[in-house]
């Protein structure tokens, strides 16, 4: 069931990521249109009242779950994501045979969910259609629950609002104890030094996996926030951004009864900040960032050259000989390192051909002028494909292992 319920949320939460072109100053202009709407408007419901202490744990079952169960309930932006990519349905693995009969009710519940939310994307209004069908899953897995003689899901001994917010809450509980993998936290703070890199590697940048819960509303808002700040360049907007999703982190999770984070434990606004800032990995947003050599690019640098990418350089030759090595990447793997061969050396040609024209590229390494085929391309190796900068979503292979 791991596969089956990673799919789900991976095409729940993620969207595929897409490389805007490079506008001006270095700055990217897309954003993140995600709507994030707080829980009480699931289903349209009115807000219920809060939960008793006791009937909202922080982990339901522990390894006594399904990955994935509860799912999270559905949003705006993840429904649209899923309905555009309309993932197929992966065969579930097989379980224990006896005594885990709640684990195949949860599968069962997950799998059902997983054929209704895709039945959802031929509806006019998708969204409110996957969260009626949320509920419904739901409440049917209660009913077999409670058809057996066993403890049921905690969620199932509550009630309409009261039950739909414990499942959200405990898929929330689920993301605060897997946190959100690949994504670096904490983020750094917005700075004039690193905002070029915020707004140029932004769409570079990984998103959270798992269920929607509090570190994974905050990552998704601050993106979304800095594609906004990215529009004029505002570190002081960004900065703000990046405080005020933080506050508003530590008070979530606090609310929640969820574990404190050491910087949220701090005395003051000022000092949390300071603790958040000197923890973050990459202060520079900078893991995006690789000098990439392009004169041996087979399957394994293909990979990385294929995701989502950047080219940080317009000189020439280097956006030619980028394409051409660029245009195998629909090749199967066993023909890209022959294919790049082939397109590196016809594009070097051309490139030859025309050097020195009127308004055309004036080789200032001089590699059109020495010698043989061979020796240009050792040329070109050295002089234009060696150290590219580059931003890659995927990490490139380490220097010496490009094939």
């Amino acid at each position: 069931m791991a596969a089956f319920s990673l799919l789900l949320l991976l095409f729940l939460l993620l969207g595929a990521t897409v490389v805007a072109p490079e506008p001006p100053q270095g700055l990217v202009q897309e954003s993140l249109e995600l709507q994030l709407p707080p829980i009480q408007q699931l289903l349209q419901d009115p807000a219920p009242p809060p939960l008793p202490a006791s009937s909202a744990p922080a982990t339901p079952w522990g390894p006594r779950s399904v990955p994935g169960f509860p799912p999270p309930w559905p949003e705006a932006a993840a429904v649209t994501r899923m309905c555009r990519d309309r993932p197929p349905q992966p065969s579930a693995p097989p379980l224990p045979p006896s005594s885990f009969g709640h684990l195949r009710r949860q599968a069962a519940a997950l799998g059902a969910l997983g054929t209704r939310l895709d039945s959802c994307c031929g509806r006019d209004a998708p969204v409110p259609c996957a969260r009626r069908e949320w509920a419904a899953v739901l409440d049917a897995f209660c009913s077999e629950e409670f058809a057996v003689k066993t403890r049921p899901f905690h969620c199932c001994r509550l009630r309409g609002a009261h039950r739909r917010r414990c499942f959200s809450e405990a898929a929330d509980a689920q993301t605060r104890s897997q946190g959100s993998p690949g994504v670096p936290f904490p983020p750094g703070e917005p700075t004039a030094a690193n905002m070029g890199n915020i707004c140029a590697l932004r769409g570079l940048r990984p998103g959270p996996t798992g269920t929607p819960g509090p570190l994974a509303r905050f990552q998704l808002r601050l993106e979304r926030e800095f594609g906004r700040c990215c529009r004029n360049g505002s570190v002081e907007c960004a900065h703000e951004a990046w405080r005020s999703g933080l506050e508003r982190l530590c008070r979530q999770e606090a609310g929640s009864g969820l574990r404190q984070r050491r910087c949220c434990g701090q005395g003051s606004a000022p000092a949390r900040l300071r603790c958040f800032a000197a923890s973050a990995p990459h202060p520079r947003y900078d893991r995006e960032l690789h000098n990439v050599s392009l004169g041996r690019a087979g399957p394994q640098l293909l990979r990385a050259l294929c995701g989502p990418a950047r080219l940080l350089s317009k000189r020439r030759p280097i956006p030619e000989l980028l394409g051409a090595i660029t245009s195998c990447c629909p090749r199967p793997p066993q023909e890209q390192r022959a294919c790049t061969e082939e397109q590196l050396t016809q594009a070097i040609a051309t490139l030859c051909s025309t050097h020195g024209q009127g308004g055309g590229w004036k080789d200032p390494k001089r590699c059109c002028a020495g010698g043989d085929a061979a020796a240009r391309r050792r040329c070109f190796d050295s002089a234009y494909l060696e150290g590219v900068p580059m931003g890659l979503a995927v990490p490139p292979p380490p220097h010496g292992h490009e094939e």
